[in-house]
């Protein structure tokens, strides 16, 4: 583990506790009781000073509602409406003025939204019975909104507030909108126009005694300010909470009006006792993350994978911001946080045993968050890692119904068991089911973003990737198949036989094929100077030492190793060209040169290794060897192939090829018997069948 991961630790402790201490306003300065309702005290509290109860804040809006629907609205006459009706009349008689055919009239009318047909438009044509109309409509509005209109008013009186005061009205001062359309109806009576006036009459008659929303607004602010936020009062010396007693929501509340009695009387701990409480939260969660970080680094050490630890602190701080925006933005249950979320990624990103260790670590680094309950952090911690423990059985860790089916079903079972075991009522225990469903269908949504992302940018070695590396029209395979055809013949087949071996002996059948095709894709480079690809490849070494031969023919694993970097090739592949031919020497050149008795380093003729680590990259040797030495040699029987293979392992075996790896003599008899089909299939010498005789 470098510097720059314990800088990176450093930063990550720095910003969680400069959340907690943003969004736990107070909690440092003020003394603090972290107790719910339903919690058993385990220590007793006993009232300093005298202090107020305060009310619940769910009480005091109750209360609120309560005494503002009592209130009185407070009405005004609004001349707004008399000056809109008035408007109308006049934007309607303009246009009777304007035009001269009742056609024209009736669509122009229409743009004002007043429907009015021909016939009632005719009478109205004359221009002496329009300027009677007109000031006719202007008497018959002014009247009527001169006693003002009400509506939907059942009580005797109403409050108006004119002249900067309210007074108590009666109702029978003002007119009713029936009444008022009423006298306008009678106003209208046997005049031509009646049905024109009849039309306009919905546009015209309006209430025009309307609540002032403003001083509505003012009334209700005085009303809530003086109810009172109190009720009650504990005495000093008096016994808040019991030890050992279970706390009620009236010790809860008596508890937060302390909390707050303490910031009114501005009771602070003294910044020493800050600083600690500062300090002691950082060691805290540094301790934590540089834990999960030198535990991440003690699994994964390879270069593909050297930015890991950043995206880790960032899950901690999402896992840390989500307990934040549920806790104390949302005000949800805390089983909501999509907790899953950030340790089921990290498992299936690097494993098992991280993911559990992750796990922990993360419990431990939200606990602050949540106010330190158990409750929540229990069922995290054993439904998240009982659902790692089936995926790992299951080898569905890419699988995301799975990984959701595993997530809700482990989290009901851990969930349930503890409600019942705390009394909880039926409706809380199936509101619990619903939220863990909840938390573990947004978890889910987030691995899926976040999984495939992290697979191809960390290049890993997942099913998707692999398949997509078989693709005969991936660059590399095309080149080696056009410019390479004897290594791209001989790959295949140790594709072959290495999937079979890997399927007999419970490893990784697709890694081994995709391995295999790609083990010696080095001998791109240099095409010439490889015997599978050129018969006369012993010109070009006829002109070179064995040390510069020997140097030609190693260096297709280096060659393979760049090509493969260069097409982002998954790492374990990687490893696989780096390990086929292990430290093993190349024996022929190697052989020359001690016949030449020139004076020689031998390790000028091995290969730069390491050994195989893994039992596919075992393979892909063991096939790589097996496949190039039978198809130089005559095979008449099985018997043949059986000494190929058994003098290979040995061979691989007194070299010390096999150390590194965690393959058995079991598993190598087993892989014996599976490579011998395929062999036998290819190589075997055929009957010669005498050629068929002329008839006579």
């Amino acid at each position: 583990m470098n510097s720059k991961n314990v800088i990176y630790s450093i930063i990550t402790a720095i910003i969680i506790v400069s959340l907690y201490h943003i969004f736990e306003v107070g909690r440092f300065s003020y003394p603090e009781f972290r107790l719910k309702s339903g919690q058993v005290a385990d220590f007793e509290v006993i009232a300093p000073f005298d202090f107020q109860i305060l009310k619940p804040e769910a009480q005091i809006i109750k209360e609120q509602e309560k005494s503002v629907s009592n209130l009185s609205k407070p009405y005004t006459a609004s001349d707004e409406v008399l000056f809109e009706s008035s408007r109308v009349i006049d934007d309607v008689f303009l246009i009777l003025n304007k035009y001269n055919s009742a056609t024209e009239i009736e669509t122009a009318l229409k743009t004002k939204a007043v429907n009015v047909s021909v016939s009632m438009i005719t009478p109205l044509l004359s221009e002496s019975v329009r300027d009677k109309a007109y000031t006719k409509f202007s008497k018959v509005i002014t009247d009527i909104y001169k006693h003002g209109v009400y509506e939907s008013i059942s009580a005797d009186s109403l409050m108006l507030y004119q002249d900067n005061s309210l007074n108590k009205v009666n109702i029978d001062v003002f007119e009713s909108i029936e009444s008022a359309k009423e006298n306008y109806t009678k106003a209208f009576e046997d005049i031509p126009y009646r049905e024109f006036a009849m039309q306009l009459m919905e546009v015209l008659i309006k209430p025009n005694i309307q609540v002032n929303n403003e001083k509505m607004k003012e009334l209700s602010d005085q009303v809530i300010n003086t109810l009172p936020v109190t009720e009650g009062q504990v005495l000093q010396n008096e016994v808040i909470v019991r030890k050992n007693a279970r706390l009620t929501d009236t010790d809860i509340i008596k508890l937060h009006s302390l909390q707050e009695a303490y910031k009114t009387k501005n009771i602070r701990k003294s910044p020493f006792e800050q600083l600690l409480l500062t300090l002691g939260l950082l060691i805290f969660f540094l301790i934590i993350i540089i834990a999960v970080n030198y535990y991440y680094y003690l699994q994964v050490v390879n270069d593909s994978f050297k930015s890991g630890s950043i995206p880790l602190n960032v899950g901690f701080i999402l896992l840390v911001c989500l307990a934040i925006v549920n806790n104390f933005m949302l005000g949800y249950n805390n089983i909501l946080i999509p907790f899953a979320l950030t340790t089921i990624t990290a498992a299936v990103l690097i494993g098992l045993e991280f993911g559990i260790f992750y796990c922990i670590g993360s419990v431990l680094i939200v606990s602050p968050f949540i106010n330190w309950e158990t409750y929540t952090p229990v069922v995290y911690l054993l439904s998240t890692v009982l659902t790692l423990v089936m995926l790992e059985k299951h080898k569905a860790y890419h699988e995301f119904f799975s990984i959701w089916f595993y997530l809700t079903i482990t989290s009901i079972v851990v969930s349930v068991p503890i409600s019942i075991y705390k009394n909880d009522p039926l409706l809380l225990i199936f509101k619990s089911i619903g939220f863990v469903t909840i938390s573990s269908t947004i978890s889910v949504m987030g691995i899926m973003l976040l999984v495939p992302y992290f697979d191809r940018k960390w290049h890993r070695a997942t099913k998707q990737n692999l398949l997509e590396l078989l693709d005969f029209n991936h660059p590399l395979l095309k080149k080696l198949a056009t410019d390479a055809v004897g290594t791209y013949h001989h790959s295949l087949i140790v594709g072959n036989l290495s999937e079979r071996a890997a399927e007999a002996i419970g490893a990784n059948p697709l890694l081994a094929r995709v391995g295999s095709y790609y083990h010696d894709i080095g001998k791109i480079v240099n095409t010439e100077a490889f015997t599978e690809n050129n018969e006369d490849s012993s010109d070009i070494h006829n002109l070179k030492t064995p040390q510069e031969s020997a140097q030609l023919i190693k260096g297709h694993v280096l060659e393979g190793i760049e090509l493969s970097k260069k097409y982002k090739i998954p790492k374990p592949v990687i490893d696989i060209i780096k390990q086929h031919h292990g430290t093993s020497y190349i024996r022929y050149f190697l052989d020359l040169a001690a016949k030449k008795q020139e004076s020689f380093d031998p390790y000028d003729f091995r290969y730069p290794g390491p050994k195989p680590q893994t039992k596919e990259a075992v393979l892909v040797m063991l096939a790589d060897i097996v496949e190039s030495t039978t198809k130089a040699k005559t095979i008449a029987t099985e018997k043949d192939i059986v000494k190929i293979i058994d003098d290979t392992i040995l061979r691989l075996i007194k070299e010390g090829q096999l150390d590194d790896a965690p393959i058995t003599f079991n598993d190598l008899t087993i892989v014996k018997y599976s490579m011998i089909p395929v062999l036998e299939s290819i190589y075997r010498k055929r009957l010669d069948y005498p050629e068929a005789k002329d008839s006579e």
